[in-house]
């Protein structure tokens, strides 16, 4: 062989060797939404991650700095690990239904225990919402279940006894409430379903008109948006209403709620350590003689 095609032979195994792949989790590649689904092992229906399942995997599964910082949402943590922590978050499964992608994400704190979220992404990998299902190191206990019909079992375990809530999913992610079941002993006879989610934010906390009328505020997963829920009796129990969902701060002592399956609109002013309700068009959540109106006085925790 001649020199000359020895030095060309040369130069195209090196040339080669500069165009092998590097892993997906090197820091100094651009990765794509791609290579980010790439990291989730694709899960069957049923799919279940109880409490006790939450075991640390190997660090060298643990999501890069780089990886968290451009695909995982900066609130992923927020109320479940203190601000100051820096757990380490690890993929665990992906599902797909439609356009909606369902990414299941870990996260281990050495002093906050281990945590887990259901993420929704579109195809486009466009973030959407993220769901805190599953939890071990903090006072309750979660687990979670999503079914062949995709519907969303989250349940939690506390020193009360044990709830079970079913969800479904929307298109933007969020989630709605479709049933509860609970063997809690529920305060003067209300059952709030939302009782033992985080309430750090100034206006949340349960505001009562009598043992029977509750307006129940809670954080939201942003620091725009608030979790709630209303049940009101009125006409000694002939007409009562009930509704949940997510609403938006307008204000620095206002929310709003719009149901995204009726014309349902909630207005809320908060005020004085009450907070004073009035609807419009939701007659799809009460009796047709009472409404969704009032105000209600905050309780001490």
């Amino acid at each position: 062989m001649s020199r000359f095609l020895l030095l060309a032979l040369m130069i195209v195994v090196l040339a080669a060797c500069d165009n092998k792949p590097k892993p997906v989790n090197d820091e100094e590649r651009v990765l794509t939404f791609a290579d980010f689904r790439g990291f989730f092992p694709q899960a069957s229906l049923p799919y279940r991650l109880g409490a006790d399942s939450l075991r640390q995997p190997a660090d060298s599964l643990a999501f890069k700095a780089k990886v968290v910082k451009q695909f995982l949402p900066d609130t992923l943590a927020k109320g479940v690990f203190a601000a100051a922590e820096k757990p380490k978050f690890f993929p665990l499964a992906l599902v797909e239904k439609d356009d909606l992608l369902y990414f299941v994400v870990e996260g281990v704190s050495k002093s906050s225990g281990r945590a887990a979220w259901l993420c929704f992404y579109d195809q486009k990998g466009t973030f959407l919402n993220r769901h805190l299902v599953a939890r071990v190191g903090a006072g309750d206990r979660k687990g979670w279940v999503l079914d062949d019909k995709f519907n969303i079992r989250v349940t939690t375990e506390s020193k009360r006894g044990q709830r079970d809530d079913v969800y479904a999913a929307n298109p933007d992610g969020s989630l709605a409430l479709i049933l509860t079941n609970s063997n809690e002993p529920p305060p003067g006879g209300l059952y709030n379903p939302i009782d033992t989610f985080p309430r750090k934010h100034k206006l949340s906390g349960d505001y009562m008109a009598g043992e029977q009328n509750l307006v129940a505020i809670r954080d939201g997963e942003t620091a725009k948006e608030f979790q709630f829920f209303i049940h009101f009796s009125k006409d000694k129990g002939n007409c009562t209403g009930e509704l949940d969902g997510v609403g938006r701060l307008t204000g620095t002592n206002t929310g709003q709620y719009r149901d995204k399956r009726t014309a349902c609109i909630i207005d809320f002013r908060f005020s004085g350590g009450k907070v004073t309700i009035r609807e419009t068009g939701c007659g799809a959540y009460r009796g047709i003689k009472c409404f969704f109106e009032g105000t209600y006085v905050k309780k001490r925790k």
